[in-house]
């Protein structure tokens, strides 16, 4: 058995995205991805961690549960950065055509007895390549978001966006330390701030409201951790402008996964006699994101052909997400009317956790006389 060591980060950054959407590629660390692994799930990340080679095995070592790396393309070098797509098996389905490529036999023989595992047991990096690169002698928010035990307890100072309350995703939790807490994002790493209001000459920023993201700010505070997401708990905060060259970090290609879509629903489409007090489920092709829900599904009574008035409004519901099987609940307030043609549509703007959109959807049914 060998050890191949993967350490801190490399230093560069990645070109500027776009303000209101989360970087392609995550940087975060082994424990984060274990310990948060429905965040991560389906995601394209970047770690730097010691791997162990066992055999044809290849897995980061000392993670509280496995996690197995399926290299594209093998490492040459011995510190640098493992980026690929990160998957908890156990919400993949066995003999899923998606994953063809890949044999998990070995793995699912090491780590579960051969038996398919269950959700949050066995995880797996696909698609993965090394990035060989010294370790940075400054902090940035990618560094610390990368190897932050280094940084702990340290002092620093960062310059990066202004993302709200994690309005955007970026990083899996929240810390719940204040309500100024905010996520400060530079290239493809992102922090938690804390300590103090997003306050200064000539900004006053809520950390609530997505006007305000985008802003750059140069915070200095001490780096500490909660749990496995490193902080800052801020002494100072000012305006900052965008650094004026940045160096882009090249992303490897990934094979793209098919758009997430909607794959049964209860009831079925163009069903009749349906109960008035009927829950109707919209179950997906995979994991979705459901801070995406609101305001993506709509209902309404068709208006009869021969009507002369419009149809009467549907009673008020509820959207519940039962992450388990993928589906969407919907539950009324009250009872459907009467012999209706009920329409059920799934908007645009719903994404899957890799950040893929469902594709629009619309269900018709109609409803019984009890």
């Amino acid at each position: 058995m060998r050890s191949l060591s993967v350490l801190a980060a490399a230093g560069v950054s990645a070109a500027v995205w776009a303000g209101a959407q989360p970087p392609d590629r995550i940087a975060t660390t082994a424990h984060a991805l274990v310990a948060n692994s429905l965040f991560f799930n389906g995601k394209r990340i970047v770690v730097r961690h010691p791997v162990r080679q066992a055999g044809d095995l290849a897995e980061l070592e000392g993670t509280a549960k496995p996690v197995y790396i399926f290299w594209k393309d093998r490492p040459t070098g011995a510190e640098g950065e493992i980026r690929g797509e990160f998957w908890d098996l156990g919400r993949m389905q066995e003999g899923d055509d998606r994953f063809s490529s890949y044999n998990f036999a070995p793995v699912i023989a090491a780590a579960s007895n051969g038996r398919w595992p269950g959700r949050d047991q066995v995880f797996a990096i696909l698609g993965a390549t090394f990035v060989e690169g010294p370790a940075p002698p400054a902090p940035s928010i990618r560094a610390i978001a990368l190897a932050p035990d280094r940084f702990d307890g340290r002092t620093v100072t960062l310059v990066g966006r202004f993302r709200g309350r994690n309005l955007y995703g970026d990083l899996p939790q929240g810390i719940s330390k204040s309500k100024w807490d905010f996520v400060l994002q530079s290239a493809d790493g992102a922090v938690w701030v804390t300590g103090m209001r997003p306050k200064g000459k000539g900004f006053d920023l809520d950390p609530a409201a997505r006007v305000d993201t985008g802003r750059w700010l140069e915070v200095t505070g001490v780096v500490s951790m909660s749990g496995s997401m490193p902080f800052i708990t801020a002494s100072a905060i000012q305006s900052a402008t965008a650094p004026q060259t940045l160096v882009e970090v090249p992303v490897p290609e990934q094979p793209r996964m098919a758009a997430p879509e909607v794959i049964f629903s209860a009831p079925v489409p163009d069903d009749h006699d349906v109960e008035r007090s009927v829950r109707v489920r919209v179950q997906f092709s995979r994991d979705i994101d459901p801070r995406t829900i609101d305001g993506h599904v709509t209902v309404a009574y068709i208006p009869a052909a021969a009507a002369g008035t419009p149809p009467p409004a549907v009673p008020s519901f509820t959207t519940v997400y039962n992450d388990v099987a993928h589906a969407i609940e919907i539950r009324f307030a009250q009872p459907l009317e009467r012999f209706q043609q009920v329409k059920v549509e799934i908007t645009e703007g719903i994404i899957a956790l890799d950040r893929q959109g469902v594709k629009p959807w619309t269900l018709v049914f109609t409803t019984g006389g009890t």
